[in-house]
């Protein structure tokens, strides 16, 4: 290989410094070579020579220089079609890293926050990456439209709304724990306040539905709390596993709580839990409900109640994301 073709070849792979040399002495003249030359020393300033001196700048040396012109989108451009496998490790992280830095300044519409931080996350996982910074500004941006969100859907009264902004909210990192529990607690309000309308109007066919439904369970009347919290937990258990991570009883009412991997099992099962309801109003001899909750979040995902038409409980399925 000629002398010039390897000084070319190391232009290539040259680190950020020499990048600003190049770029300096293109703006200021050979003024500033001497300046360089005493701070980098000569290998570098011998580099800047063969440069100039017509080897051809790498897709990076270009994409650096793109970026300190503040020209972010034709620096993306650059750095997409850089083949990854001829870098050295400090190559790829720096290409990852500008990859990040593009997409945040170009920003929303070109690139939606979703897409920024993908890129910024794969960045990070190189060994000294600067993305970091970005990311957490992406994600502090993320949690702040995802609570604007919520808190304008639960003034609504759109629980569905409010769950699948919350879920943006709880899947970023720097989630506030107060801040969920708080809405789950005005979506267990909401879910509370269309119950009591749709109670107002069973109350008067509800005696007949709760004498039947206790004939079908007569031994539960005579169970303690600890019996009929075993009874629920091997009512609900599948294939061995049990369907829900926490059972909770309180005077009439069951709290039932499903892990979000239990999900879909959950669903394939609604028939069991309407027998938990049915079972908690015979024990009670009264309008027994039952509340099941995303053990995660706490957040509503089935009510049960009696249904005084059918005089069997019926699951009512809450909107909610999974």
């Amino acid at each position: 290989m000629s002398t010039l073709a390897n000084l070319c070849l190391r232009v290539q792979t040259f680190d950020r410094v020499a990048s600003i040399i190049v770029r300096t002495v293109l703006r200021n003249g050979s003024d500033a070579v001497p300046i360089f030359a005493r701070a980098t020393g000569w290998c570098a300033l011998a580099l800047l020579i063969a440069a100039l001196s017509g080897c051809a700048p790498s897709a990076l040396s270009s994409a650096r220089h793109q970026l300190a012109e503040g020209q972010y989108a034709a620096a993306h451009r650059e750095l997409l079609g850089i083949q990854m496998g001829t870098l050295s490790l400090s190559e790829r992280r720096e290409v990852k890293d500008d990859l990040c830095l593009s997409e945040f300044m170009i920003g929303e519409p070109g690139y939606s926050i979703g897409e920024q931080r993908r890129a910024c996350v794969e960045a990070t996982l190189e060994p000294g990456s600067q993305s970091g910074q970005f990311l957490e500004k992406l994600d502090a941006a993320t949690r702040e439209s995802a609570y604007k969100r919520v808190e304008a859907a639960l003034a609504k009264g759109n629980l569905a709304g409010a769950e699948q902004a919350a879920l943006v909210y709880v899947n970023t990192a720097g989630d506030d724990p107060a801040v969920v529990a708080k809405w789950s607690h005005q979506m267990w309000e909401l879910v509370d306040k269309r119950d009591r309308r749709a109670e107002h109007r069973r109350k008067k066919a509800l005696a007949n539905a709760i004498g039947e439904v206790s004939k079908q369970y007569p031994s539960m009347r005579k169970m303690s709390k600890q019996e009929f919290a075993s009874w629920v937990a091997k009512e609900s258990n599948v294939d061995g596993a049990p369907m829900f991570s926490s059972i909770a009883l309180k005077d009439q009412e069951v709290t039932l709580a499903v892990k979000r991997d239990e999900l879909h099992a959950a669903a394939l099962k609604l028939d069991r839990i309407a027998n938990i309801n049915d079972a908690t109003v015979a024990r009670c001899g009264c309008d027994g409900r039952t509340n099941v909750g995303i053990a995660e979040t706490n957040f509503p995902l089935y009510l049960v109640r009696l249904d005084p038409e059918t005089k069997r409980s019926e699951v009512l399925i809450l909107p909610h994301r999974q």
